[in-house]
Parts: structure tokens; C-alpha cells; sequence
């Protein structure tokens, strides 16, 4: 096969802050595999909360490459031999999944969102997220983002007192907020962290404590006024179950999960119990991995998909955004094509 495996770094059009971590750039692993005229594209993005460095997505990556059909439209095979070898799925496994469901569907000739039977759906604007700065800061971050039409906003959290941050964003912009701590409360603080949030009109809180305390966020589930959204907590679908009642919907991360057949699990899993859902993605990804996404996203009721809108050296365009909304292409597969 002819298959080309590249490390990639990606710079961020502003520092990229969360309650653990500052970003100002991020390497990703991008896999292309010709054959002809035709190339279909994956992408790996590490992260670090998971072990993942760009080293070991890359090795991986390379490794996986035999998980690939002789036939494209054998993605069964494909799922078998990637569960086999990723177990807890991650971004290698998704790199190696999103190039076979671009290969498959390019092999059909069809969009992907057509090859997964979603082409009739409307899928839920993006939201665009403020990292953490100076409130003063994230007004002005947050109401750039309305001047471009964003009607959603994911706030970043977890940096001492949260409401003048709240407080100076809702002076400068009246849509729709999430909040993320990504994980940064503790459980008694919780409770009393999210009521002082609750004047400012909040969508829902994000992964306030610690993903491996499922009793913790239920007991922050019941006294909470916001519904609650669980991330690092729901890794595949085998993590739902055990989340029914500790929140109201799951954060589903093609690069967390390992790709759109775990992805597409995940949101059956929810679905099949109640809870809602949301597509997510890391602080940068490129057009490859967002259009992966974004294409699966008819199919869920939240989507927080601007890694590459996060980014000013994106190699790919695939599915534009206008005013937070997704723009496809007819282009067959994921729609990538050099930038």
C-alpha cells in the first residue's frame, strides 16, 4: 500500500488555555494512503490526559496500517482487526477508522454523512470555545465569536472564581453558553460552584470533577440546577452504562473513542438510554479529523467541533463553517483536499 504516515504541528491563533493545561501549538499524525487517483485521509491526535504523545500515535499509526481491507468497503474487517489491537480505542485507532470510512466511501462514490445515511439530516451548529485568560480577555474573545455568527459558546472554567468570567462574557454576548472545567472541582465544591453559575443562563456543565468518580458526579448530578455532560468519564461505549444517572448526555471524541464505528456505538449506546448527545474534539485538529466529525454529526444533538477554526496553518479544507454552522461539500469521502 501506498502509504504516506507524517507528524504535523499545528499552531493556535491564540494561547489555548484549560484548568490543566496551556496550549500554543499541538502535533498531530496525519496517515494518506494512495491508490491511483485516489487519496483517502486520517488523522491522530494525541493527548496527553490519556497517555498519547505524538511519538507513540505515529508508531502506532504505522503499526495499524495492515488493519486496512484489501477491499474498501470492508469496514467489518477493519473494526475487527483496530477492537483487536485498541481495545480502549485512541487516536491512532481513530487516524487508521477515519481513513477507512474516507476510503469506503470515496470507493462509493458518495459523501460520507451519504455512506452513513445521514445526508438528510440537519446537524447542530458548532459551538466555538473561549480559553482560559482574563475575563476582560474572554469578553472579548466571546463577542468576536458572535460578530462571526456563532450562536454557541464552550467557556473553559477552572481557574479560581468563575462568575466574573461569566459575568464579563454576558456583557458582550447574549447566545448560548457551555461551561468546561474539564475536571478541575472537587466534589463538595461542585454543588456550590455551579449554583453561582446558574444567573448567567448556562446550557449545561462539562466534566466538573474527576471522570473517575461516577458516585462523585452523582451526587453532583442530583443537586444540580445545569444539566451535567460527562467527557473523560465516557471513553467507548462500554462506559455508558455505568453513567446513567450521573449525567444527562456524553461528550463522544472520535479521537478519544477511536474513531466513527466507536463514535457511532457511543451514540447508540446514550441514545438507547436517555442521554443526549455531543461531538466533541481536541483544543487542534484539522479539517481531516473535524470533517470526520462533522459528518457523523446529524446523527446527535450538540456538536463542539472548532479544533480547526482554533488553528491558522490548517493543511486541509473539507467542511467549511458559516456563522457556526456546517457547510458540506459534494466532494465524495470526507471532502478533504490540500488547503
Amino acid at each position: 500500500m501506498n502509504v504516506t504516515v507524517r507528524t504535523v504541528e499545528l499552531h493556535l491563533t491564540v494561547p489555548f488555555a484549560i484548568s490543566r493545561a496551556t496550549h500554543t501549538s499541538k502535533k498531530v499524525v496525519l496517515v494518506e494512503l494512495r491508490e491511483g487517483d485516489r487519496v483517502s485521509r486520517g488523522e491522530g491526535v494525541p493527548d496527553a490526559f490519556f497517555g498519547e504523545t505524538p511519538e507513540s500515535v505515529e508508531r502506532d499509526v504505522r503499526g495499524a496500517i495492515d488493519a486496512l481491507s484489501e477491499d474498501p468497503l470492508d469496514l467489518a474487517a477493519v473494526a475487527a482487526r483496530l477492537e483487536e489491537r485498541y481495545p480502549h480505542g485512541g487516536a491512532a485507532c481513530c487516524a487508521i477508522d477515519v481513513l477507512a470510512h474516507d476510503r469506503a466511501s470515496q470507493a462509493a462514490g458518495v459523501t460520507l454523512r451519504d455512506f452513513l445515511g445521514l445526508a438528510g439530516g440537519e446537524p447542530p451548529p458548532t459551538s466555538f470555545t473561549i480559553g482560559i485568560a482574563a475575563p476582560a480577555v474572554m469578553a472579548e474573545r466571546a463577542a468576536k465569536a458572535a460578530a462571526q455568527g456563532f450562536s454557541v459558546l464552550k467557556v473553559k472554567l477552572g481557574h479560581g472564581d468563575d462568575v466574573p468570567v461569566l459575568r464579563a462574557i454576558r456583557e458582550r454576548y447574549s447566545g448560548t453558553i457551555r461551561v468546561d472545567p474539564n475536571a478541575a472541582w472537587r466534589v463538595d465544591e461542585a454543588p456550590a460552584r455551579i449554583a453561582s453559575l446558574v444567573p448567567f443562563d448556562l446550557e449545561f456543565v462539562e466534566q466538573p470533577i474527576d471522570p473517575k468518580d461516577i458516585e462523585g458526579l452523582r451526587r453532583v448530578r442530583e443537586s444540580s440546577p445545569l444539566p451535567i455532560v460527562a467527557d473523560e468519564a465516557a471513553v467507548r461505549a462500554s462506559d455508558v452504562p455505568r453513567l446513567v444517572g450521573a449525567c444527562d448526555g456524553i461528550n463522544v471524541k472520535l479521537q478519544k473513542c477511536g474513531g466513527i464505528a466507536a463514535a457511532r456505538a457511543m451514540i447508540a449506546a446514550a441514545h438507547d438510554r436517555g442521554l443526549k448527545v455531543m461531538l466533541g474534539c481536541r483544543a487542534a485538529e484539522t479539517s481531516v479529523a473535524i470533517a470526520a466529525a462533522a459528518h457523523l454529526a446529524p446523527a446527535v444533538e450538540w456538536a463542539d467541533l472548532d479544533g480547526n477554526l482554533l488553528i491558522n496553518d490548517d493543511p486541509y479544507r473539507a467542511v467549511a463553517v458559516e456563522r457556526g454552522r456546517f457547510v458540506f461539500s459534494n466532494r465524495p469521502g470526507l471532502g478533504a483536499i490540500p488547503a
